[in-house]
């Protein structure tokens, strides 16, 4: 399998396992991810996604140069619009918080999928880039929009106009990546998020990320609507109940999703 798919209890681990390409996308690992996206979405156990890369080379390195690429050239000329790269394009591809744990460089469609994440954590070494255009393409899988809205915009244009890379270190000062660990404990970090998420109850979980994606591409009025009326659904909870009942009794909450 070009990506591996593992329930830890209510973490989804998902590694992209093509270590000998840099963990390049090709045909059946986009087709994959294209499978196991609904498949997270359908079970209610899963609270969290944990995305990584196969070794300690690379994140992901985009799609294969040689084998993807002039695939989706064709479908082009054929006018077939499939361009919904691994998922990621078309808003994103789940309900659930995902943590981008990136083990290596991330280039071009790898960089695209990082961005898709809601949090990122990198080993120290990492390296971002959205090379495209020294391929003569565009980054065209969410790359161009979403760099901008993550990080200054000033740095967005340089890194898309020129295709340079940057290294672990700026990406953490510039907010694409909020922490930086050595390559051993790189899963385990992204693991011990995941864990503090799922303690938590998880309607509110989810009612915040939408409102912190949704609010994104709106006003500051807007997005403020979007948060009371959220706030005021899970006032009406079992799980606000559970909530408020469980540190009223000084005891560990039991949600339910409901």
């Amino acid at each position: 399998m070009s990506v591996e798919f593992e329930k830890q209890g209510r973490v989804a681990v998902v590694t992209i396992d093509r270590p000998q390409s840099m963990n390049a996308i090709d045909l059946n690992t986009h087709l994959a991810f294209q499978e196991i996206w609904p498949r997270i979405n359908q079970d209610d156990e899963i609270h969290v996604v944990v995305l990584t890369g196969a070794g300690n080379k690379a994140f992901c390195s985009g799609a294969d140069i040689g084998t993807f690429l002039p695939y989706l050239r064709e479908r082009a000329l054929k006018e077939v619009d499939d361009g919904d790269f691994c998922g990621i394009n078309r808003g994103s591809p789940t309900t659930k918080p995902i943590i981008a744990a990136i083990n290596g460089l991330a280039y071009a469609g790898g960089l695209e999928i990082a961005l898709a994440c809601d949090l990122r954590i990198a080993v120290d070494y990492a390296k971002f880039a959205l090379p495209e255009p020294r391929w003569g393409v565009i980054a065209g899988a969410g790359g161009v929009t979403r760099l901008s809205r993550v990080i200054p915009t000033a740095l967005a244009t340089q890194m898309v106009l020129t295709g340079e890379p940057i290294s672990a270190e700026r990406a953490l000062a510039e907010g694409l990546v909020s922490e930086l660990t050595t390559s051993e404990n790189l899963l385990p970090r992204a693991m011990e998020i995941a864990a503090s998420i799922t303690k938590n109850g998880p309607l509110a979980v989810r009612a915040s990320l939408q409102v912190i994606r949704r609010g994104a591409d709106c006003g500051l009025d807007a997005a403020l609507e979007l948060e009371r009326t959220a706030f005021r659904r899970i006032l009406l909870s079992e799980d606000f109940k559970e909530g408020i009942a469980a540190f009223t009794e000084k005891r560990e909450p039991a949600y339910k999703g409901q």
